[in-house]
């Protein structure tokens, strides 16, 4: 049976197995996840360099766990959950938020063009509190429900998208007078 073709139990059993064996899984399981947490970890970092070293201390940490004899019953979620914690370790150890005051004043000084406009929204999402940031991230551009919200972070479907909806009105206002700029 090719790897890619394999459940995830049996990649699970694999990594278990002889080197040669986890080695496939691994990889089958890199490919599989790989690319869908390295954006989620960007997101939420803005940080190419730390995103690359978190996606492989994720797969790093699952590979490990995976030693433990746990049950897994969505190796995804629990991949993302992991990526998840280490982005609040590393927001938490390393890089405070900028304050508004300061990007206003920035980009105000600099000027503002319409091609700079998703460079905004970007920004408008970086000066998020990180659980408004988490939540319209996983919600906008990983795609996932509010259940399986609620499974990664632990977090209600309520609390959840109460944060998505305060996101998205603070990434409006954050962005209010820039549209209106533009529209002139």
């Amino acid at each position: 049976m090719a790897d890619e073709h394999k459940s995830e139990n049996d990649l699970i059993k694999d990594l278990r197995g002889s080197r040669k064996e986890a080695e496939k899984a691994f990889s089958e399981l890199y490919s599989r996840y790989g690319q869908r947490i390295y954006a989620f970890i960007l997101r939420m970092t803005s940080d190419r360099t730390a995103s690359q070293d978190l996606l492989q201390e994720t797969f790093v940490k699952f590979f490990n766990a995976t030693k433990q004899d746990l049950v897994f019953t969505n190796p995804g979620g629990f991949m993302m959950m992991i990526a998840r914690n280490l982005c609040l370790n590393w927001k938490r150890d390393e890089h405070p938020t900028l304050p508004l005051e300061e990007f206003l004043e920035s980009e105000h000084e600099a000027g503002i063009e319409r091609d700079e406009l998703l460079n905004l929204v970007t920004v408008a999402l970086e000066l998020l509190e990180y659980e408004y940031r988490e939540a319209f991230v996983l919600k906008y551009y990983q795609g996932y429900s509010y259940e399986e919200m609620s499974a990664i972070t632990g977090s209600t479907v309520t609390a959840l998208k109460k944060r998505v909806w305060r996101a998205k009105e603070k990434i409006r206002s954050t962005l209010k007078p820039y549209i209106l700029e533009l529209k002139n």
